[in-house]
């Protein structure tokens, strides 16, 4: 076996540190964000996808129900609704410091793999679990179409 065949961590000279593991879950959540082509990639159009999951926010918490809403333009590619829960389902396994912790990680997520034009996540704890609302938007700088955001705010 070569230098090069050696599995990531098990050279003890060269172990791996919590930030080389923090990367490869960031790889593999991504993964499993499958996409496909924009079949409309001349038109601005709002997609919208819901949901609900439990997630921990510590590592012996309960977990706390979650309502989810995820809005995009897309650009030229378009995120299926199955490869959509199955990575909310890989993201539920994960314990998060914050909720706010686990909406970043999703707009980060989405903004490197799918690349919309603009992005809106809406994370929702009811009362029991904190009451708590937050909301991430993200915008390409060179993409603007105003009568479709003013629109929006009523959808």
């Amino acid at each position: 076996m070569s230098a090069d065949d050696t599995p990531p961590g098990s050279d003890p000279e060269h172990p791996i540190s919590p930030l080389d593991r923090r990367w490869q879950a960031v790889g593999e959540r991504r993964a499993h964000l499958v996409t496909a082509d924009n079949p409309a990639i001349a038109h601005d159009y709002l997609v919208e996808h819901r949901g609900r999951l439990k997630l921990r926010f510590s590592e012996d918490g309960p977990p706390a129900e979650v309502l989810w809403r995820l809005r995009y333009v897309p650009d030229r590619l378009v995120l299926p609704r199955h490869a959509l829960d199955t990575y909310m389902t890989h993201l539920a396994a994960t314990p998060w410091p914050l909720p706010e912790a686990a909406a970043a990680a999703v707009v980060a997520d989405l903004g490197s793999e799918v690349m919309p034009r603009f992005l809106q996540l809406v994370l929702l704890l009811d009362a029991t679990s904190g009451g708590l609302r937050v909301t991430f938007e993200e915008r390409r700088p060179n993409w603007s179409n105003p009568a479709l955001m003013a629109r929006l705010a009523l959808l």
